[in-house]
């Protein structure tokens, strides 16, 4: 049954971790699993989408990332430490953790899609899994985020941090985010791909991967950035005969190609 109601959470910490970007701490638990989504307001404003970043097993607190890009979400950056948020969710179905077993994972993130990917990789370092590549891309080295944890995965596992602008300290690699895919070493016959990004970048990554072997049944693709309501009434995230709110975020691509466009 859906969860209409919303719950208040206090802040506890404000942090910018790229231009005009907040990772914002909320004091409480949260119960979800990496990939869903919930619906934050505050009072007197209206509601925008959000993906949970932070380890679903910690009952401490849990972090929301949110970019100032619209009335909503201005408001929101605007909070503060003490301040409240009310949380609806979380919704959705998330990354297919059962399939992940076993397999090896190439996750591609386009700027704030390494948000959505975040909760996963540290539920997968708790349990010492570690047989993870990432690819994150960035509009520059400036809007590099999470660099922190860019630099602290790159030390466990293959990370290859892309920008197409970067300043001569940047630390990682000047190019395209499909640059870092052809990169990789990939076993096609155990690799599976977990791609969240803007929709533009989706078939050019899939076009690389296509190269190096991997199926359209070895990819899944996250389409948060879609949802509104959260609960199937507004129909604003349809793609084809499916509602991303309802029956994904995250879609095998096999599922849903058949659909983009319609």
């Amino acid at each position: 049954m859906l969860n209409f109601a919303s719950k208040k959470y206090t802040i506890s910490a404000k942090t910018e971790v790229a231009p005009s970007t907040f990772l914002f701490r909320l004091r409480g638990n949260l119960k979800f699993m990496p990939g869903q989504i919930v619906e934050i307001s505050s009072d007197h404003f209206g509601e925008a989408t959000f993906a949970p970043c932070s380890s679903p097993s910690n009952e401490k607190y849990f972090e929301i990332c949110i970019r100032n890009c619209g009335s909503t979400s201005h408001h929101l950056a605007d909070l503060m430490p003490g301040d409240e948020m009310s949380v609806r969710g979380p919704y959705g179905i998330g990354w297919p953790i059962e399939k992940l077993r076993g397999k090896e994972i190439v996750m591609i993130a386009g700027g704030l899609g390494l948000v959505p990917l975040r909760p996963l990789i540290s539920s997968m370092l708790e349990k010492n899994q570690k047989n993870i590549a990432v690819v994150a891309g960035f509009r520059s080295s400036e809007h590099l985020l999470f660099e922190n944890d860019l630099k602290s995965w790159s030390k466990i596992f293959k990370v290859h941090a892309m920008t197409e602008v970067a300043t001569e300290r940047f630390w990682g690699e000047k190019g395209l985010i499909t640059d870092g895919i052809e990169k990789l070493k990939l076993n096609h016959k155990k690799t599976v791909a977990l791609i969240c990004g803007p929709e533009v970048m989706v078939p050019f990554c899939i076009e690389e991967l296509a190269k190096k072997g991997i199926q359209d049944n070895q990819i899944f693709i996250s389409y948060e950035r879609r949802m509104e309501c959260g609960i199937g009434i507004c129909q604003h995230c349809s793609i084809g005969k499916y509602l991303v709110c309802k029956d994904g975020p995250v879609f095998a691509y096999d599922k849903i190609k058949g659909e983009i466009g319609k």
